[in-house]
């Protein structure tokens, strides 16, 4: 008798999510197999050896349909880091392999394409358009389309009791199952390219893929990559409008001044986290300058705009006329022996009255950090050819950019910034709703 087999990469949405299957239930569900292959990483490894939780469910399952399933767990103790594309498209090679050597003439096998990492989901897919097994490649929708997002704390996951609540478990319960045809796997393969892109913060490379699959990604979903684009570009008026249109809200701080300066400031750290050293010192001079002169109005009651004036063309200069007489004129005076010109409003006029009106010293002295941080690295990375790398940076200043960003964080909080932990992981957060889009139901009807 012919027997169907399924093979599962597992992960973090198995077995049961939101109350409702993961993608390796949910197949289980539909197919009925006689066999299931659940792959494990390390991590995931560790949820199996806490409570058995995904054997568990199949054997609730198999309880349930009337039909024993074997289950064979392949470990990969090794497996910690998940997103290496090669790694897993020569294990999943071999082990697809063995597996239909083992399998007779009318035997079917099922492959989850819609669980793991996007590296396993990637390596399958590639598997499936080059047709090298005969395996039928299925696809599981999030429920109505909703993105994952909110899931529970593994540390609690109580299996029995997501078991008893799993709405799946009704008679009549949603068939999410796709099997993934040959044009859409091609697209599939793309829509993870785009992902790839998003987590990696480049918007344009996303949206350009997705302009090219216009009827697997709707309008809304590259709007939403469009708005990571221009959010990145600092362009907040395209920003609001897109949101607006949207209606969702991705920006943590509203106000004027306080948003331009955080959301330049994430944008730095974008550079870091995408090894752009030099483009992440070039930003730091026009930054230290919005820090310093915000500080100085939020932490000294100064606003030094009551000692400047805007020159015929635009750009604005101390004011002798406002600055004779007071005491900031003299504090200025004596930071530069005398010979202050009352020319450019910068870093290294605003840090000596911060110095001077403030009262906080680890203030005082972490600005004077950021301030020969920036001079220094700045003056040598324009004059000179050199590969800004993450050790040099912390050969020519003693910090990491890590170590630097740190600084910035702790200064925009004296700038009269209100933002939590949370905020900083803006960027994150908007990525994980343009990929939940991106891998939504809808997308994949279409």
């Amino acid at each position: 008798m012919a027997k169907r087999i399924l093979f599962s990469p597992i992960g973090t949405t198995d077995p049961i999510k939101n109350y409702r299957d993961g993608s390796m239930l949910h197949i289980c569900r539909k197919y009925k197999p006689d066999k299931v292959y659940l792959y494990l990483s390390a991590e995931m490894m560790e949820h199996h050896k806490e409570d058995n939780r995904y054997v568990y469910c199949i054997e609730k399952l198999s309880e349930m349909i009337g039909k024993e399933i074997e289950v064979e767990c392949i470990f990969r103790p090794e497996l910690k880091n998940v997103q290496v594309y090669d790694v897993f498209y020569e294990d999943f090679r071999g082990i697809i392999r063995d597996i239909e050597k083992e399998m007779s003439d009318g035997d079917e096998l099922i492959v989850n394409i819609a669980s793991g990492t996007p590296a396993m989901k990637s390596a399958l897919l590639v598997m499936a358009i080059l047709s090298e097994y005969r395996f039928k490649p299925v696809q599981v929708s999030t429920p109505l389309g909703k993105s994952n997002l909110h899931g529970e704390n593994s540390v609690e996951y109580d299996v029995e009791t997501y078991w008893e609540m799993d709405e799946d478990n009704q008679e009549n319960y949603e068939d999410r199952c796709i099997e993934a045809k040959s044009g859409n796997l091609i697209a599939l393969l793309k829509i993870d390219s785009i992902c790839k892109f998003i987590n990696s913060y480049d918007y344009m490379a996303a949206l350009t893929i997705a302009e090219e699959i216009d009827d697997f990604i709707s309008n809304d979903d590259k709007m939403l990559i469009n708005i990571a684009v221009e959010r990145l570009k600092l362009n907040s008026k395209v920003v609001d409008k897109l949101l607006a249109q949207q209606k969702i809200d991705l920006i943590p701080v509203k106000s004027g001044n306080q948003r331009s300066l955080f959301e330049y400031a994430l944008a730095l750290e974008i550079k870091i986290k995408k090894g752009e050293y030099a483009d992440f010192i070039r930003g730091l001079t026009p930054l230290t300058a919005d820090l310093s002169e915000l500080i100085l109005k939020s932490q000294c009651n100064i606003d030094i705009n009551d000692y400047c004036k805007i020159n015929r063309y635009g750009l604005r200069k101390f004011d002798t006329r406002k600055l004779n007489g007071t005491d900031i004129y003299e504090t200025l005076q004596n930071e530069f022996d005398g010979n202050f010109k009352p020319n450019d409003v910068g870093t290294r006029q605003m840090v000596p009255l911060i110095n001077k009106y403030s009262e906080d010293n680890v203030l005082k002295q972490k600005i004077k950090e950021i301030m020969d941080i920036e001079q220094a690295i700045r003056n040598l990375a324009a004059h000179e050819i050199v590969s800004v790398t993450e050790e040099w940076i912390k050969e020519k200043t003693g910090f990491s950019s890590k170590q630097i960003f740190e600084l910035i964080k702790f200064l925009i909080v004296k700038a009269g910034v209100k933002v939590s932990k949370e905020d900083w992981e803006s960027y994150d957060k908007m990525n994980e709703i343009i990929v939940s889009k991106v891998r939504g139901y809808e997308t994949l009807h279409r």
